[in-house]
Formats: structure tokens, sequence, C-alpha cells
């Protein structure tokens, strides 16, 4: 997998967990856990170092529970890991 299909397969994840995610998810649903969430989409990651794995772990959370905080800066680590270039030079 390409450094930009496995950027793009961790947003495709981060997306669709944002969009499921609500406040009060854990009162209604206690099998909810929004740690499974993250680690469904650190799978996507591969290899990374323990400090990038972190980070994106709390970039994750917080790009989840509040996408439209976070999104520039997760958009941001997904490029510099590996170089990765999520959108193409003009």
């Amino acid at each position: 997998m390409s450094d930009r299909e496995r950027a793009d397969a961790v947003l495709e994840h981060v997306a669709v967990l944002a969009f499921l995610y609500y406040p009060g998810i854990e009162v209604d649903d206690p099998s909810y856990s929004l740690t499974d969430d993250i680690d469904w989409c650190l799978a996507r990651l591969g290899d990374v170092s323990d400090v990038a794995r972190e980070r994106m772990r709390a970039l994750f959370a917080r790009a989840i529970t509040d996408p439209t905080a976070a999104r520039e800066e997760l958009f941001t680590a997904l490029s510099e890991l590996d170089g990765a270039l999520l959108v193409d030079p003009i």
C-alpha cells in the first residue's frame, strides 16, 4: 500500500467514526469504546514509530469527537508520515 493509499484509508476510517460519534454515545451504547475506534484507525497506519503512533492516537480521538477542530492537524500529521502527499501538487 502506498503512503497516499494508507493515508486515504486512515482518513476514511476516521471520517466514518466521526460521522457515527455523538456526545453521550457511551450512555446509549455501553459497549461503545472510543479506544476500540482509535485502535481500528491505528491498524491502518502500518509500521510507524511509537512516538508517531501515540501522536496519531491523540489526533484520532480529537478528530472523532470534534472533527471540525482537528481535521487540519490530522491531515497535516498524516501527510508528514513517511513523506505521504495527500494532495497532488499543482
